[in-house]
Order: C-alpha cells, then sequence, then structure tokens
C-alpha cells in the first residue's frame, strides 16, 4: 500500500438549501428570458419586414396606377404648371361657356369621379375639371391651404390653359367655400354658380369635425392605407368601398375599370397636403361665413336628402345666401352626398337648363 501520511483527506461541504434553489431555478429563469428575447426580436423583425414589403410595394404600384388613370382618361387629360408644381386637368367640349368642376376634401380621383357628368357637361359646354394639388394625379405643394390659395391655383391653371372668364363655377362640397371666395374677391371673374351639395358649414360646425391626424401622411407614404383599402376592397372590412358602390346607384355610369382605380387612388390622398387643407377648414369657413351671392349672380344649389337628413340647417344656410330670387334657388335631389354619382344625367340637364335661362354665352 502506498503511503498517504503526506496528503489531506477530501471534504466535500454538503450545499444549503438556499444555494441549491438558487442554481437549480436561475437556469430556468435564463431559458425564459432567452425566449421572450427571442420572440420580441422576432415579432420586431417581422413587422420591419412587413412595413418594408408595404412601403416597396406601394412605391411601386403607386406609378402604375396613375399611369392607369391617365390611359383611362385620355385625351382630355393634361398637366399645367402652377408655382412650380403640376396641376392635373382634364378638358373636355369645346361649348361657349366654360364650367369649372370643382372637387369635394379628400376625393381622390376628381377627374374620374366627376367622368360621367363632365361628359354630359361637355355636349353644350367646355368643361374643365381641376385637380387640386394633392388630390388624384396632381402634385402636392407646401403652400397654405387657404381659400385664397386654392382658388388662386385654380385661376393660374385656367389661364396657363388659355380659357379666359368669366365661369360657371361648379363645386362639390368643400369647394362651396372656395367658390363663395372666389365670387365674394373676383366677382367679375364668374359668370354663375351652380353647387352640388357644396358646402355652407357654420364655424361652430366646422369646428367640431374631425381632424386627420398629422401622422396619417407617414401611414400613407408606407403604403398602409393601400394595404387597408386592398383589405376593404376585398371584404368590406372598412365599409369605404360599399359606400362608395352604394352612392353609384344603379346607374351603371363607371366603368368596373373605373371603379377599381378611383379606390386605389385613395392609397395616397391621406398626403401632407390634403390633411393641411382639412386642418384649414375652420378658418376657410370663417373666410366666408355669412357671405351672400351678389345680386346679379346667376347661382343654383343642388342639394342631396342625405346631407338635409344629417345637416337641419343644411337647405336654410344654402338658402340665407340668396339675395336675388329671380336668379338664385335651391332645388332638391333624391340621394347620396356624392349626388352626381347616380344623378349625373339629371343634374346635367338641370344646369343646362339653368344657364340657357339667366347666363349668356360668350
Amino acid at each position: 500500500m502506498g503511503d498517504t501520511r503526506g496528503t489531506d483527506p477530501i471534504v466535500v461541504e454538503p450545499q444549503s438549501q438556499e444555494q441549491v434553489g438558487d442554481s437549480t431555478g436561475r437556469k430556468p429563469r435564463r431559458r425564459f428570458l432567452r425566449v421572450v428575447r427571442w420572440i420580441c426580436v422576432s415579432v420586431l423583425a417581422i413587422v420591419v419586414g412587413a412595413v418594408a414589403i408595404s412601403t416597396i410595394n406601394h412605391r411601386w404600384q403607386t406609378p402604375r396606377d396613375k399611369q392607369a388613370i391617365e390611359a383611362l382618361i385620355g385625351p382630355s387629360h393634361r398637366y399645367v404648371e402652377v408655382d412650380g408644381h403640376r396641376m392635373s386637368v382634364a378638358i373636355q367640349g369645346s361649348g361657349p361657356r366654360t364650367i369649372v368642376l370643382m372637387p369635394g376634401l379628400g376625393t381622390p380621383e376628381p377627374i374620374l369621379d366627376f367622368a360621367p357628368l363632365a361628359r354630359r357637361l361637355a355636349e353644350a359646354n367646355t368643361v374643365v375639371t381641376v385637380e387640386n394639388f394633392g388630390l388624384g394625379l396632381s402634385d402636392g405643394t407646401d403652400a397654405p391651404r387657404t381659400s385664397e390659395a386654392i382658388v388662386d391655383e385654380t385661376r393660374s391653371a385656367l389661364s396657363a390653359l388659355g380659357l379666359n372668364g368669366p365661369y360657371v363655377l361648379m363645386p362639390h362640397s368643400l369647394s362651396g367655400l372656395y367658390a363663395m371666395w372666389w365670387v365674394t374677391n373676383h366677382p367679375d371673374e364668374v359668370a354663375a354658380v351652380v353647387g352640388v351639395d357644396d358646402e355652407r358649414y357654420t364655424s361652430e360646425l366646422a369646428e367640431g369635425a374631425p381632424e386627420w391626424p398629422g401622422w396619417m401622411s407617414t401611414v400613407t407614404a408606407l403604403g398602409g392605407v393601400r394595404d387597408l383599402i386592398y383589405l376593404d376592397m376585398n371584404t368590406d372590412y372598412l365599409g369605404l368601398a360599399a359606400d362608395y358602390r352604394e352612392s353609384l346607384g344603379d346607374a351603371a355610369e363607371y366603368t368596373p375599370e373605373q371603379q377599381e382605380l378611383y379606390l386605389r387612388s385613395y392609397s395616397w390622398v391621406l398626403n401632407s397636403t390634403m390633411l393641411a387643407e382639412t386642418a384649414h377648414e375652420a378658418e376657410n369657413v370663417r373666410g366666408v361665413e355669412g357671405a351672400t351671392l351678389p345680386p346679379t349672380m346667376p347661382a343654383m344649389s343642388i342639394l342631396a336628402s342625405s346631407s338635409l337628413t344629417a345637416d337641419p340647417e343644411w337647405e336654410s344656410s344654402h338658402r340665407a345666401a340668396i339675395t336675388n330670387p329671380s336668379i338664385q334657388r335651391v332645388e332638391i335631389l333624391d340621394g347620396h352626398h356624392y349626388l352626381f354619382h347616380a344623378n349625373a344625367s339629371e343634374i346635367a340637364d338641370m344646369t343646362q337648363q339653368f344657364l340657357d335661362e339667366h347666363v349668356q354665352p360668350r
């Protein structure tokens, strides 16, 4: 046997219960934290990837949608330069009166929207559909979205087209404010006003209107609105597509391609220019609140029955602007706020009869 006298015995001290619990509990906790971290990183990666794909798709698809719209509009479409930006317009007909179709707030594609009405009006008139900056195929702008700026931009576009006044203004919805501002400040340029459910809000109503948050323009730029519109077109998730199709009625004035491209154009309409116009609404209302029509100005407002139901003061606020009932009046048609979607023929006939009675051709 070997000699073990020079070595010390090995002593193993038992671990306390606290130490045992600490070492065995540490491993599950570490595993749990690793799993949580992995889940968070994975979710973040999925979100970033989805946003990247959405943005790339939006930037790829938008110019193609716009090219398809240009092709659908055809030779009546053109661009004019206004304050260094491109403004989209369409000109139809060659009649002695020039009718200017003015779109409502947030109308995503005004030329397609007004197409059936413009086509009928152009049978006896020169008809210009103007897409304000931020709408349709027009550029955006950083210029303030005041009534004065928007009217001056429209005037510049008409001048660039070689079309001189006086014009027959045909505003829809919010453009009623701009038409009234035009009449008040440049009456010699206006031959008549024919509003299609045009706006006559009071400042109290305008100040209570909901505002779109500014970050919606970022969501739009990243393709988020396009994704929602695609979802809505296929599932009625938002109800926007369903409401649009309901407004068309049974008239079948719009081809399936027009309808689809119109809905797709919502993908870029919530941009910073349009949102700035929304933010200026109360100010623009105050600019013409209480204004009345000049006694020599022929004017007719064609109101939608649905708007009278939604706002009991809608009709009276339009009648309050009348100063000469012999050449100024209010008419009511059964229908949606976008009255011309299903009633283009009737509106065109009413307009032509009114103009023949009260506005001499140039």
